[in-house]
C-alpha cells in the first residue's frame, strides 16, 4: 500500500484561511461575462452547457447572498446551499447582467 500513497498529492482537506483575487475576477466578468449574457439570454442555469455554468455559478452566490443577507429574518436557519438547490432550476440569465425567474411559457 505504500506504493499507491506516494502517488494521492490532492488534498481535498479545506485551507486555512482561502484568499480571492477579487481584482482578477472582476476583469475576467467585464471581458467575458457580457458575451455570456448575451449568448445565454433566458435560457434556464439548468440548459447551459456545464463548462457556462460553471462561470456563472460564482456570480448566482453571490446574488443568493444578497438576497439572504437581505432577508435574514425570513430566511433563517436556511442555507445558500438550499438555496442553490431549490432555485437553481427557476432562473435564468438577463442579457441586462441578472438573473431572471424563468417563466414557464417560455419555450427554449
Amino acid at each position: 500500500m505504500n506504493s499507491y500513497t506516494k502517488e494521492l498529492k490532492l488534498n481535498l482537506l479545506p485551507p486555512d484561511k482561502l484568499y480571492c483575487d477579487f481584482n482578477y475576477w472582476s476583469s475576467f466578468f467585464t471581458q467575458d461575462m457580457q458575451i455570456l449574457w448575451e449568448k445565454c439570454h433566458r435560457v434556464p442555469l439548468k440548459k447551459l452547457p456545464r463548462d457556462v455554468s460553471d462561470m456563472i455559478c460564482p456570480y448566482l452566490l453571490l446574488a443568493l447572498s444578497d438576497y439572504k443577507i437581505l432577508n435574514k429574518k425570513n430566511l433563517k436557519g436556511i442555507g445558500l446551499d438550499n438555496l442553490l438547490t431549490l432555485w437553481f432550476d427557476k432562473y435564468s440569465l438577463n442579457r441586462n447582467g441578472y438573473f431572471q425567474l424563468t417563466s414557464p411559457n417560455i419555450k427554449i
